[in-house]
């Protein structure tokens, strides 16, 4: 297989296209399609860590067999979980997918049955259940940031370009160990968001049902939204990062930066005459902008390295490492120009509002941090404000680092 820089792109649109699928099952489905794809594999799996200790079959595809559990082609079988130990409390290691768990690692497998009876018992005893030629594996856990494995990701039967089963190469390892990293992200992400929308409907369907204890009920809402704001970096209305979460990477790349000498260019925005959205056609109308606004602004930022975040009310930050300034203009004057251009319907009403933007660029320095640029950036925004609003100002501190200190 050859793999090139095309590899990587497509990992990067990968990323992109994860983010956006709102649904858990079709997410896995994805992550487990583009991962048979890329490794040219016949079948695949894709496990979920369960609380009992076991590995439940989330998604399973099966091209030869034309079976599938979680996903929308074929038959559609169900397969028992896994257990990660045995009866005696040892760690099952008699299915190549819990070993990963245990081991913590990709484990590649040429072909199971010229294996030792002990790791490969369970991948035969599927091979019997089904009628199915198990040969080569590729399996990869799914790590969490805390190191502890939510699941697996797994391939089976690599063919090569003749439709002939063969071994997986060596080379595909970091683009799916990559993958299964995008995959992990993603389905934390999902699951938190899934939780806070569950979390949110509890506490509405608690207000309707007891009205009488509404004050008690707008406290266990208010302790609920703290607890979230720990829990994750997406802010509730928008959905897209946070200050918090802004707070913490600004720091990161700042220093990132001052180590690397690269510069950064950092933006605010701000939705012109926002009050007079919210005073005209009420608060929900206010959220429905922001998360249009929002998200038309986190659409046009898709390099990795940029950072998009809700500042606070109707103000977003950009931060966009390696940009000159004279790019970073011309780029914040596309977002200007495409938020001017867009049309909100909110109530059957078509509302039309523009934003503001001030630039700042720098390069960081051991003497300096964020929040000079940030107040640079401030001040840009604050005299496209003064001039007019709808328009975009800024500030080249690149050639000057003393006048970031």
């Amino acid at each position: 297989m050859e793999l090139d820089i095309n590899a990587y792109r497509r990992l990067i649109d990968i990323g992109s296209a994860l983010s956006e699928v709102k649904d858990t099952n079709d997410l896995m489905e994805r992550i487990l399609r583009e991962a048979k794809t890329m490794a040219g594999a016949d079948a695949g799996s894709l496990y979920l860590r369960t609380e009992n200790n076991t590995l439940m079959f989330a998604i399973v595809l099966n091209d030869s067999l034309g079976i599938y559990q979680g996903g929308k082609a074929g038959s559609e079988v169900t397969f028992p979980e896994l257990p990660l130990y045995l009866r005696d409390g040892k760690s099952n290691l008699k299915n190549v997918a819990t070993r990963a768990v245990h081991e913590a690692k990709t484990i590649f497998v040429e072909d199971v049955y010229e294996e030792g009876e002990n790791q490969t018992s369970e991948p035969k005893r599927f091979d019997e259940l089904t009628g199915y030629r198990s040969r080569s594996f590729l399996t990869v856990p799914l790590t969490s940031l805390s190191e502890r494995p939510i699941g697996v990701l797994q391939l089976l039967n690599a063919k090569d370009k003749d439709g002939q089963p063969t071994e997986f190469p060596l080379a595909i390892q970091p683009f799916i160990e990559s993958l299964a990293s995008l995959a992990t992200m993603a389905l934390q992400n999902r699951r938190l968001l899934d939780q806070q929308d569950l979390l949110k409907r509890q506490l509405e369907k608690q207000v309707d049902e007891r009205t009488e204890e509404l004050r008690s009920a707008l406290d266990k809402l208010s302790e609920a939204h703290l607890i979230l704001k720990d829990l994750n970096t997406i802010d509730a209305v928008t959905r897209i990062k946070n200050r918090q979460y802004f707070n913490d990477i600004a720091v990161q790349e700042w220093r990132r930066a001052v180590r690397q000498k690269y510069p950064i260019t950092l933006m605010l925005l701000d939705i012109d005459h926002f009050k007079k959205v919210n005073d005209t056609y009420g608060h929900l109308a206010g959220d429905a902008c922001l998360q249009s606004v929002a998200q038309c602004i986190d659409d046009l930022f898709n390099r990795p390295s940029d950072v998009v975040a809700r500042y606070g009310g109707e103000e977003f930050i950009v931060v966009m490492p390696y940009i000159r300034h004279d790019n970073a203009m011309a780029y914040a004057e596309r977002v200007r120009a495409a938020i001017e251009a867009k049309q909100l319907t909110v109530d059957g009403k078509v509302l039309n509002v523009t934003i503001s933007i001030g630039v700042a660029s720098g390069m960081p320095s051991e003497s300096t941090d964020m929040r000079q640029l940030i107040a640079r950036a401030d001040a840009a925004l604050y005299e496209a404000k003064a001039d007019g609003r709808n328009r975009v100002c800024g500030s080249d501190l690149t050639a000057d680092t003393k006048q970031l200190a």
